[in-house]
């Protein structure tokens, strides 16, 4: 990982003088040659959770818990009306757990800007339907936590209510409220134009749900289970993947600055200038995890407008599609 820096392409100007555009190019044009062009092309998925902040198990919870994070990261593996998805962790009777985005920010549009997905379920044939629930909170910076507002009674405005459809294998998509289940959210509830953090936290008896009634269902299974939390409205967070300096486009500069740290030669700034994303994997073209000559080479075709081997990278390791 690199550490992010402010500067601008005028100042990234003097780290390239120690290395010639034409050794650059030869350099380039030798790699081209030698065909080092293979890699994966990057997966893009949906704006989901990235990150777990804190868990806390409440009485009997816990059940996956050694999964954490993964097991509640990605898209949910919703089992449908009649049937509980077991990609969950559960939180217990009074158990809390906080996630967070980190490449993505939930953004506050139009309707339902979150959706969280539990793993409630019906008979399929009466209307009751299993319900463990779960009180949502949302922070923009992950210090100051603002409740949904919620009715205990009708559980309007609780997450776990709602049976989950979609799941990586139907094709329904979890960003769509319409169709994919699970529970949404509206940010402007709580007056946030924006947020990055989302706490869900089991009320035990203080909110009665059939959950309560039951019988402990096996060590550790008691309680709200997280499945997924799915951004409705969001914004990329993360920069450019070639973008090397940070300055907001992509150059042959970038391509010289990402050859000089792949070659050990000093630089005058640190790339890759300000990225959100904490410069995780910059100028990692291919997602192999490292940079090389290969992604050198990528980041100056991109700059180049020519066509590459493979697709690359737009913004790096982020959900969203390029």
């Amino acid at each position: 990982m690199w550490p992010a820096s402010v500067a601008d392409h005028a100042a990234a100007v003097s780290a390239w003088r120690g290395l010639s555009g034409s050794r650059v190019l030869l350099l380039i044009g030798s790699v081209l040659v030698a065909g080092v062009v293979a890699g994966a092309d990057p997966v893009a998925a949906e704006p989901c959770v990235d990150a777990v902040v804190e868990f806390t198990a409440g009485t009997n919870g816990g059940f996956q818990e050694e999964l954490l994070p993964d097991i509640v990261l990605g898209p949910p593996f919703g089992d449908g009306v009649t049937d509980g998805s077991l990609d969950v962790a559960s939180l217990g009777d009074g158990g809390s757990i906080t996630v967070a985005f980190e490449d993505n920010v939930i953004l506050d549009g139009p309707g339902v800007d979150f959706t969280i997905f539990e793993n409630p379920f019906g008979d399929g044939v009466t209307q009751a339907t299993f319900i463990e629930v779960g009180v949502v909170s949302v922070s923009a910076d992950g210090e100051n936590f603002f409740e949904i507002p919620f009715d205990p009674n009708s559980f309007l405005g609780l997450a776990g209510v709602t049976p989950v459809e979609s799941h990586p294998d139907n094709g329904i998509d979890p960003r769509d409220p319409t169709v994919a289940g699970g529970d949404a959210f509206d940010l402007a509830d709580v007056g946030l134009s924006e947020a990055r953090f989302v706490r869900i936290d089991d009320p035990g008896v203080l909110i009665h749900d059939p959950g309560n009634d039951f019988p402990t269902p096996g060590a550790g299974k008691s309680g709200f289970d997280l499945d997924a939390i799915v951004a409705v409205h969001s914004m990329d967070t993360c920069a450019a993947c070639c973008d090397v300096d940070g300055s907001g486009t992509i150059t042959p500069g970038d391509a010289l600055l990402l050859l000089r740290d792949v070659l050990n030669q000093p630089l005058a700034i640190a790339p890759c200038g300000e990225a959100p994303c904490r410069s995780l994997h910059c100028g990692d073209t291919d997602d192999s995890g490292g940079v090389g000559l290969t992604d050198v080479v990528r980041c100056q075709q991109l700059a180049s407008e020519l066509a590459p081997a493979i697709a690359l990278c737009a913004t790096g390791p982020c959900d969203f599609a390029p």
